[in-house]
């Protein structure tokens, strides 16, 4: 029925025959069922000519010389179910995953975030910073560390700097640092009563807080100590107080003047508008769906070697094997992965194929952060010293 319907529509038009080749305004017409349009879409697409270009560009790259019918429609297909094009190039569409706010604290640091700014220049024997917040009044303490550090020293700075001021905390939001996986700081809020909220992989906006709260220091030294940078630890005082001091249009104070009046600032913020999620997609993936992964590429120079400044954007393809609350899903990782396997959907692509696919694999992992992430306390204490040298 095809062939009979594309005779017509030839018969129909203009036709001429050159060299034995039928012509359509002076471009070869292909037979729509001919094994050449998939050798002509690979060498107009997937060639060093074609340089995997767009839906548009290879169209118009290819109705210069060809014709059959439906050809756009072959062309889009073709390109949507190119692998290369599906882990090499950027979504231009809104992110995926509708807000999922935290829920809002009663009392004033009984809900906190915490957080590291790392890679800093020795300054009296400083090199990072733990950055923790109080999650209603938005409050800071900031506590300068030494590499090594490790859970234990973390946590003592924990009890020294912000126990003795504000108590234990009902629960901790974090990423997923190396301290904060390993089993000693697991076991030692699992004791205190305190619940780890921890993000999913390579979803920094779970803790967005304390990510703005990072920056804002890291501006405020990059101001003062740009031209000394190894004194920014003599003003880390002068860092907490700016902030603390300073008005804030989410809860329409400073964070100061937020811990005197919890319960009106509690009211204040109960009756913001929730985020918005017009700019973003209600994604959803079925368990057995084959999904490329996104991993940040900030997050990729400290997990994973770094063989290229030029790899693609995306990994996999991995299957789906359940889906963790309303915006995560767990994918089916290579084995031995040691990299958390819960990911924000707005880190997962659909694949489009209608061929069964092979599982892929992922960048190899540093052998110190693979050990770390298995709670061994001293392959993280090497793999901070190793840091602080580099």
């Amino acid at each position: 029925m095809t062939t009979t319907i594309f005779k017509r529509y030839i018969q129909s038009h203009q036709k001429l025959r050159v060299n034995g080749l039928v012509c359509y305004n002076n471009r070869v017409v292909v037979p729509p069922a001919s094994p050449i349009i998939n050798a002509l879409l690979q060498e107009y697409h997937d060639s060093n000519a074609g340089g995997h270009s767009g839906v548009l560009r290879t169209f118009k790259r290819l109705a210069y010389q060809f014709f059959w019918p439906s050809m756009h429609k072959t062309v889009s297909e073709y390109v949507a179910a190119c692998d290369t094009c599906q882990r090499s190039k950027y979504d231009s569409l809104s992110p995926a995953g509708l807000v999922q706010p935290l829920p809002i604290p009663q009392q004033v640091w009984e809900d906190i975030s915490m957080d590291f700014i790392d890679g800093l220049p020795r300054s009296d024997n400083h090199t990072s910073l733990l950055v923790v917040v109080d999650r209603l009044t938005k409050y800071a303490h900031l506590v300068p560390l030494a590499h090594p550090y490790t859970a234990r020293s973390v946590a003592s700075k924990f009890i020294e700097f912000i126990v003795k001021l504000h108590g234990i905390p009902k629960s901790i939001v974090s990423d997923r640092d190396p301290v904060f996986v390993c089993s000693f700081w697991h076991d030692l809020w699992r004791l205190s009563g305190t619940k780890l909220r921890m993000s999913s992989a390579y979803h920094p906006q779970t803790d967005g807080q304390t990510e703005v709260i990072n920056r804002c220091i890291e501006q405020f030294l990059r101001c003062f100590v740009h031209d000394r940078p190894k004194q920014w630890s003599y003003m880390i005082p002068w860092a907490e107080f700016w902030y603390n001091t300073t008005f804030h249009s989410s809860t329409r104070m400073s964070p100061f003047n937020g811990a005197t009046v919890a319960s009106h600032l509690r009211s204040l913020v109960m009756n913001q508008a929730p985020h918005q999620s017009t700019n973003l997609m209600s994604n959803c993936f079925e368990v057995g769906d084959w999904v490329f992964l996104k991993l940040q590429p900030y997050r990729q120079h400290i997990i994973f070697k770094r063989t290229s400044h030029k790899t693609t954007r995306y990994f996999g393809p991995f299957q789906v094997a359940a889906r963790v609350g309303h915006v995560a899903y767990r994918l089916t990782l290579p084995e031995g992965t040691r990299v958390q396997s819960v990911f924000h959907v707005s880190l997962l692509k659909n694949r489009v194929g209608s061929d069964t696919p092979t599982a892929g694999s992922l960048p190899p992992i540093r052998w110190t952060l693979a050990s770390c992430s298995r709670g061994n306390p001293s392959a993280l204490f090497l793999f901070r010293r190793h840091n602080s040298s580099s």
